[in-house]
């Protein structure tokens, strides 16, 4: 009896070191996948601060990490809001006001412009139930000035004929308090790639799913260089940032406009303007050469304040500011 208790406690004392030894596995380090195609593969960065990057062809995950036993639970930061709003003063827009909308047509979005607090709010559909062919820039205009500018949104499948909507949804009410009449809003749609997943450890490998027969080796972290200044920056980046910058024609700008000996602030226009490059008027002609591209006026857009957000039925105007079909 004394040898089968003395069996027991030994069997206890190994599968407890072997847990604490998985805890203590360093797992800090650079992780490669195959994806079997030229695009490329998957690169994680797992750093010491319990941080994570997930870089791939065409984007990058961003998290935070935690080992429980032998397991790894990466959590991708996911956007506080679904909406966010940046307006700026623009003189040529006399009684309008003038939105551009990004990303919006992938899921059901609406939209409501100076809704009272008294009443139940009307939102108007921004694109047509499950758009294809969609045209870019999608902007446009609306008579009159608002003080409050609102959005929500449901799923692409959902039927405008519901008032009152069975999944229920925020409305996310922003204050215009500076009285802008331009605008650029974004919509962050739920993203099925932030959700946690997940790695067990193993031989100092990190196995993912359907990685279950070879798993993944780990290198070294960088300490410089061009990948050591990538995960650097991406980590360190605001998740959101207070104001956004673009020229006339909407492609987004990392100019330094600061810069005194290469741009002044000119007030008539309320834009920041290459004083070497820039030629008067230039902002009005969108279909000359490379205009997209020209990056000497830029415009700067700062946030609007999240007055509200909260679920709150509301009625809706199906009619959609755009509709955009590839068979038309």
């Amino acid at each position: 009896m004394k040898n089968f208790k003395r069996y027991v406690s030994l069997l206890i004392l190994m599968l407890l070191s072997i847990n604490l030894m998985a805890q203590k596995e360093n797992i800090t380090g650079v992780y490669k996948r195959s994806s079997g195609n030229p695009e490329g593969g998957t690169t994680y960065f797992v750093m010491e601060n319990k941080k994570f990057v997930v870089a791939f062809f065409g984007g990058v995950l961003v998290g935070n990490w935690s080992v429980n036993g032998d397991v790894v639970t990466f959590t991708p930061d996911v956007d506080a809001q679904h909406f966010y709003i940046y307006g700026r003063h623009n003189n040529d827009l006399k009684n309008e006001t003038r939105v551009y909308f990004q990303r919006f047509e992938e899921n059901s979005t609406f939209i409501g412009l100076g809704q009272k607090q008294n009443e139940k709010p009307i939102l108007k559909r921004v694109f047509n139930p499950s758009p294809n062919c969609v045209k870019y820039p999608s902007v446009t205009k609306f008579d009159g000035f608002f003080e409050q500018i609102s959005f929500s949104d449901q799923s692409s499948d959902f039927n405008d004929k519901q008032s009152n909507p069975n999944a229920k949804r925020n409305i996310y009410t922003f204050d215009n308090k500076e009285k802008f009449n331009d605008f650029v809003a974004f919509y962050n749609p739920d993203d099925r790639a932030k959700r946690p997943f997940y790695a067990k450890i193993k031989d100092g490998k990190l196995f993912f799913k359907y990685d279950e027969d070879k798993g993944s080796v780990k290198y070294p972290l960088p300490t410089k260089g061009e990948n050591f200044e990538f995960i650097t920056q991406i980590v360190n980046a605001p998740r959101s940032t207070d104001k956004v910058f673009y020229n006339p024609f909407y492609s987004s700008s990392k100019e330094n406009v600061s810069d005194k000996l290469n741009w002044k602030f000119d007030d008539k226009k309320n834009a920041y303007v290459n004083l070497f490059n820039y030629t008067e008027g230039e902002e009005y002609k969108p279909d000359t050469d490379d205009a997209y591209n020209k990056k000497n006026i830029i415009y700067q857009f700062n946030i609007l304040p999240l007055k509200n957000k909260a679920i709150i039925p509301f009625a809706i105007d199906s009619k959609p500011l755009f509709t955009e079909n590839c068979n038309n």
